[in-house]
């Protein structure tokens, strides 16, 4: 019975969605925006002191969700985003696609704008890709979307649009701006987000309402460097550490980026049809001044300070606004919904779940469990699992190694911390040995990990462990991590460009 009525809720909230108020719309508009390695404690809601007066107030009147996790980095986040399956699933459980990296999000796996082409939507992607172009059939074009503009690999400098490989040449930089499958000229010094915020405008102005939007918008922001235009800056007069003034002055930029989209949607007659989703792609890293405090650690981490970020959901499936809900969800889940919230029925064995209800109504969420990663990568395997309130560590927490060691990302680390440049290949020829833990925690009493009760709870310990057994048994062999040297930039006029 109670199955019943929790299939009833969620069909009467869908049909919401496809009535919309009375409006015979087919399917809602559908704005992604992903933040890129925005902290807990990085946005207006955890932390007054950081401005983001609309993301605020879209949250006022929706739903901010208090339990969101997503992966240790931004790859794998998006990986499963993009497939609603846990990485180690799809192979893209180790850690981020780095420059001249073979490997791609597996051909083989559909991806979230390719199951909503199916139906109906025109597929947009603005900002960042980061799932592998070694291949051209790796590419966003190649994997759903009707457009692209943005960059293939990781993060690229916020007025120059290059990056720096690290691992095959470090002396090597090169351009990444595309504009669907051509460069954008190289002499553009428009700041990144300003570029990309105002693609994702015109795209939404230039949109035929009749037709479902689905936007994704990966902004490439908070996450690299320090240069911000003056006027975000000067927003933040009594900060006196400069690092933190232009971190969050990054963010207030994001804010009003938010804000221009919600005003071109108004604009086209579309944002009363609009399901507008805000997530962070992983917590602060090591190379920001981003913050996760109250919790443990930075990104790349099995800490929760690594994977809770911060979301909210603004739009007319929200029948109950303006409140936090604690309920669990997961990357994963984001996938499936938005396959329902699109009236798509979502494959049976999708490790998402379907939070419709939970958004519309304030339901209890239907997830009880999910594993934070399983990773066994040869050098520093590591995996955590969380079931109910109980969280289970085990093997190397850090993701990021040799890259990084666990003593510099652990912790509880305040805002004004000594930022630690991203170490090159010659940093990392002797690495201090892995981390091997057994951590145990009940998130519930203590949410920042700060008890560690593995040794007086020896058999909560095997009971997770057991469970985290069972979901290895699903883990397949990681993609290609191999470094080619013909994705020199250097051979495509200095473009880093697909090779194979």
């Amino acid at each position: 019975m109670k199955s019943a009525l929790i299939v009833a809720a969620t069909v009467g909230a869908i049909a919401v969605i496809l009535s919309m108020q009375g409006r015979k719309v087919k399917r809602p508009h559908i704005v992604l925006i992903l933040a890129d390695d925005l902290g807990w404690n990085d946005i207006g809601w955890n932390n007054p002191n950081v401005k983001t007066p609309h993301l605020n107030t879209l949250g006022q009147n929706g739903v901010i969700f208090n339990q969101t996790y997503v992966q240790p980095v931004c790859t794998p986040t998006r990986a499963a985003l993009m497939t609603g399956y846990y990485p180690f699933r799809t192979g893209m459980q180790h850690g981020i696609i780095w420059r001249f990296m073979k490997g791609g999000l597996p051909l083989k796996f559909k991806t979230l704008p390719e199951k909503l082409k199916e139906v109906g939507y025109l597929t947009h992607l603005v900002g960042k890709w980061h799932l592998g172009y070694s291949k051209l059939d790796y590419t966003p074009l190649k994997r759903g979307f009707d457009s692209f503009f943005g960059h293939l690999g990781g993060m690229i400098s916020n007025y120059g649009k290059t990056a720096k490989d690290i691992f095959v040449k470090e002396t090597n930089v090169g351009y990444d701006l595309r504009d669907n499958t051509g460069v954008v000229q190289k002499d553009n010094k428009t700041y990144s987000t300003l570029l990309y915020t105002e693609r994702a405008v015109d795209i939404i102005s230039k949109h035929h309402p009749e037709y479902p939007l689905f936007l994704y918008f990966a902004i490439d922001q908070p996450a690299k460097g320090f240069q911000v235009p003056s006027k975000y800056e000067d927003l933040y007069p009594n900060m006196e550490n400069q690092n933190i003034r232009r971190y969050y002055a990054k963010v207030s930029l994001v804010d009003e980026a938010v804000r221009n989209l919600t005003s071109a949607l108004k604009s086209r007659g579309m944002w009363e049809d609009t399901m507008l989703i805000f997530i962070s792609d992983n917590g602060a890293l090591i190379v920001t001044q981003g913050s996760n405090l109250p919790f443990r650690a930075l990104g790349s981490t099995l800490f929760e300070g690594a994977v809770r970020v911060p979301a909210m959901i603004h739009g007319p499936l929200v029948k109950q606004k303006g409140y936090v809900h604690d309920g669990l969800n997961h990357i994963t889940d984001w996938h499936t919904t938005i396959l329902s919230m699109a009236g798509i029925t979502p494959e049976s064995d999708l490790d998402g779940m379907d939070i419709v209800d939970m958004i519309a109504n304030g339901s209890p969420s239907p997830r009880k469990e999910f594993v934070y990663n399983i990773d066994q990568f040869e050098m520093s395997p590591g995996a955590a699992i969380r079931v109910g309130d109980w969280k289970l560590i085990t093997g190397n927490p850090n993701m990021n190694y040799p890259g990084q060691v666990l003593s510099e990302v652990d912790g509880w680390l305040p805002v004004d911390r000594e930022v630690i440049k991203p170490k090159g290949v010659l940093d990392m020829k002797v690495p201090t040995p892995p981390a091997n833990v057994t951590l145990l925690f009940n998130l519930k009493d203590d949410p920042e990990e700060r008890h560690d009760l593995s040794h007086k709870l020896p058999m909560k310990v095997e009971e997770l462990r057991r469970k985290l057994d069972e979901y290895r048994k699903d883990v397949v062999p990681l993609i290609d991590t191999t470094l080619d040297p013909k994705a020199d930039p250097d051979n495509f006029d200095g473009v880093f460009s697909p090779w194979l």
